[in-house]
């Protein structure tokens, strides 16, 4: 069925004419179904520019060769440096087509299903929410009205030259030459894994700005490979959020960041020879074996005479990737547009010093309500991308900080592979989940000083159990939030203690005594986070060493 927005101006025209919308004006006679989590694209496509729904190969609109995306952005507020800035943030990654892995097996870039169908977006933004709000919509105190949420937003995201095009440049968004290259990389990478049959290996996280997201949550819902019986969960193309954030504050919104965002690749045709990743880690090889000492006087960080900052690796990773070191946060460009996540590795004489803490939870019903594949820790996993920054600690004792004796060992990317996340991950955190539904033991233990240890019995850290539930507060606490006679600094006060979470089911006590119950009670628990073991963490930099 031909459309009659059968020219990109007429696209780019209809949607343009959409801002400022309601998507209830827009759905004046209710007649797509708000419960529906896909309503946004639904009253955008179906019923503001008349299309059918498809899922065809083909871009949807042919003739004019243009993709149509209907994406969600939020509203965020953050202190930084004590003062709150405000910005829009893209609500969630854009999803592309999906994959099909026989089809796209043997193609180049230029023939692949990813450039045909999508190397021109009409990128629809609707306001969604403020996430400032996210907790209290996710928990169902605040009920959102999908009607309300309005078009602000009318793009066309291209990434080919747009010859002769009739309307103003100004809603148009190129994607630079630079981008292009590394999204081209990432479509490589996730073709080769395609072309050696091992699709049952992709992950978000192999690659920077393209990825390959899963698409079905569906247990057992696989795609067929080519030249191998090995299923495949399905994927789909996807651009990740925080790129998405990228293209709205440098070209729709055009507000500056708080701060000027610095570029580690300068010249487009490094890019031509290296990967990002290589590019980036050639910027640390030269640094391989210093002390802390001389990069703290390479790079002109000023440091206390009595002791070093704590966040002096940071200091040093800034100097390094010649990056202003006025943020506490390294940011850089490319490291934010592939959300990778930056992470010092501490040695202390070559062993592996402390476990890896990647999220922390926020309530424990929330988890024993989530299924695997739809659980943050699978998409966390799934999506995160590493770089593994290695010191060696040298100090003979445990807690010195002489900066002659720690040593900037290296840097590496890193990824978990999928056999790990659907293998002993997998496996534990069900193993932890159950526990927590099912009523979590706890032993009551005082030693001969009269202090108490409470040990539980979730699994213990090994190389074998990759990942563990251990304490994420200082301070254990086994009774829901209270006041604490304290006295500090000769004056008595009362300290507020929020250390716990309510549990899902009972605990089951042991040795308890009778006295303790007020202090031991049954549904709470020291606040829990996800880490990944020291042992594991230590196979992965190892090679660095």
């Amino acid at each position: 069925m031909s459309s009659v927005y059968n020219t990109k101006e007429k696209v780019h025209k209809r949607a343009l004419e959409a801002v400022g919308k309601t998507l209830g004006e827009i759905d004046v006679k209710s007649t797509k179904n708000v419960k529906n989590k896909s309503y946004p694209g639904n009253v955008i496509e179906q019923v503001w520019f008349d299309h059918p729904a498809d899922n065809y190969a083909e871009p949807d609109f042919p003739e004019a060769g243009v993709e149509l995306k209907v994406t969600p952005i939020d509203k965020q507020t953050k202190n930084v440096r004590k003062k709150k800035v405000t910005k829009f943030i893209a609500g969630e990654r854009l999803v592309l087509n999906k994959i099909n892995y026989q089809n796209e097996y043997g193609k180049s870039f230029e023939q692949s299903s990813f450039w045909h169908k999508n190397k021109l977006i009409e990128l629809i933004q609707y306001y969604r929410r403020d996430v400032s709000h996210k907790e209290k919509i996710s928990s169902g105190e605040m009920i959102e009205d999908k009607t309300k949420f309005r078009v602000l937003y009318a793009n066309l995201l291209s990434m080919t030259e747009l010859k002769d095009f009739g309307l103003p440049k100004d809603t148009v968004i190129e994607i630079s030459e630079k981008d292009l290259e590394i999204i081209k990389q990432d479509w490589k990478k996730i073709s080769e894994y395609i072309n050696s049959g091992k699709a049952e290996q992709l992950s978000e996280g192999l690659t920077n700005y393209l990825g390959a997201c899963t698409k079905s949550t569906t247990v057992g819902d696989f795609t067929k490979q080519k030249h191998t019986d090995v299923p495949a969960k399905p994927r789909a193309y996807s651009f990740k959020s925080k790129f998405i954030n990228e293209l709205i504050n440098n070209h729709i919104i055009g507000q500056d960041h708080t701060e000027a965002i610095n570029s580690i690749v300068k010249d487009v045709s490094e890019l031509g020879k290296k990967t990002l990743e290589e590019i980036i880690v050639s910027r640390f090889t030269p640094y391989y074996g210093m002390k802390q000492s001389e990069l703290i006087q390479k790079f002109g960080i000023e440091v206390g005479k009595s002791q070093t900052p704590k966040n002096i690796n940071n200091m040093i990773i800034r100097g390094i990737l010649n990056l202003p070191t006025t943020t506490d946060e390294v940011t850089a460009e490319e490291i934010e547009k592939a959300e990778i996540s930056l992470k010092t590795v501490p040695l202390r004489m070559g062993q592996p010093k402390e476990h890896f803490k990647f999220m922390g939870i926020p309530s424990f019903l929330e988890l024993v309500n989530e299924s695997w594949e739809d659980s943050r820790v699978y998409d966390f996993l799934d999506r995160k991308k590493f770089l593994l920054l290695v010191f060696n600690d040298f100090n003979k004792k445990k807690n010195e900080k002489n900066p002659e004796n720690i040593i900037f060992v290296g840097a590496k990317f890193w990824n978990m592979p999928i056999p790990d996340i659907d293998g002993p991950v997998k496996r534990v955190w069900k193993t932890e989940v159950e526990k927590l539904k099912n009523g979590v033991e706890l032993t009551f233990t005082k030693n001969e000083n009269n202090g108490i240890r409470i040990n539980n019995n979730f699994i213990k850290p090994s190389l074998e159990d990759i990942l563990l539930l251990r304490p994420d507060a200082n301070v254990a606490q086994y009774r829901s939030t209270y006041y604490k006679d304290v006295v500090a600094k000769g004056i008595p006060k009362k300290q507020l203690m929020n250390n716990s979470m309510k549990l899902p089911h009972p605990a089951k006590w042991i040795n308890r005594p009778e006295s303790e119950k007020e202090n031991f009670a049954d549904d709470y628990m020291t606040k829990q986070a996800w880490w990944l073991s020291k042992e594991y963490i230590y196979e992965q930099i190892k090679n660095l060493l």
